[in-house]
């Protein structure tokens, strides 16, 4: 599988775009400024659940799983079909001192045999990677009592088409979308209750609650 082998590979370079003691990290935090303000999104979304439980579905190196921790999560669930990733995400939770909340499982989502349902999933960074993300919608409506939130990469005329060649040139496929198909998608999937959030220049964050 070309986009698990490619995070598999780029486990640790990823984790780095997180790191404030690297010297470009406000440089950074400007460039990849979607990246900051949809967990930011995230958070202000996750607040008002009081003291929640969270799957963090994609959870890459553990960073915001991380946050939500420390933001009056009791419970968090990483999930990511990465074994580097997984690795980097348990150490990071033991520096942080909230390994006691936190849980990392390597596993692909769609096969993740569990049956716990929790106050919000998320996944941040994820449908970019999703051929067919009705699916993929729907497995977390299954697992959530609370809130569905995820991110999506807006097409755009300059950054979407450049992003995906510079993705292709390492076998990794990159998909895009517009607020009218996350909404057909929801509808698709049976998620009637959603709001579609744009941030930064190119995310669109779905906030949706299932069963409401």
């Amino acid at each position: 599988m070309s986009v698990e082998r490619y995070f598999q590979q780029r486990a640790d370079a990823f984790d780095a775009l997180y790191d404030e003691s690297r010297w470009w990290y406000r440089l950074d935090r400007l460039l990849r400024r979607g990246l900051y303000e949809r967990v930011d999104l995230t958070l202000r979304e996750l607040g008002g659940l009081g003291e929640f439980s969270v799957l963090d579905v994609g959870c890459g190196s553990g960073r915001n799983a991380v946050l939500f921790a420390g933001a009056g999560a009791r419970r968090v669930v990483g999930v990511d079909f990465s074994a580097r990733m997984i690795e980097l995400a348990k150490a990071l939770s033991r520096d942080h001192g909230v390994d006691g909340k936190c849980e990392f499982v390597q596993a692909d989502f769609l096969a993740y045999p569990t049956t716990e349902r929790f106050d919000a999933v998320v996944a941040l960074g994820v449908f970019d990677y999703v051929a067919e993300p009705r699916e993929f919608l729907q497995r977390m409506m299954e697992r959530a009592t609370g809130k569905v939130i995820a991110s999506f990469p807006r097409a755009s005329l300059i950054r979407a088409p450049l992003r995906r060649l510079r993705y292709a040139l390492r076998n990794c496929p990159v998909y895009f979308t517009t607020e009218e198909r996350i909404a057909e998608l929801c509808r698709a999937a049976g998620l009637t209750h959603f709001r579609i959030v744009p941030y930064a220049s190119s995310g669109l964050l779905l906030v949706g609650v299932p069963g409401a």
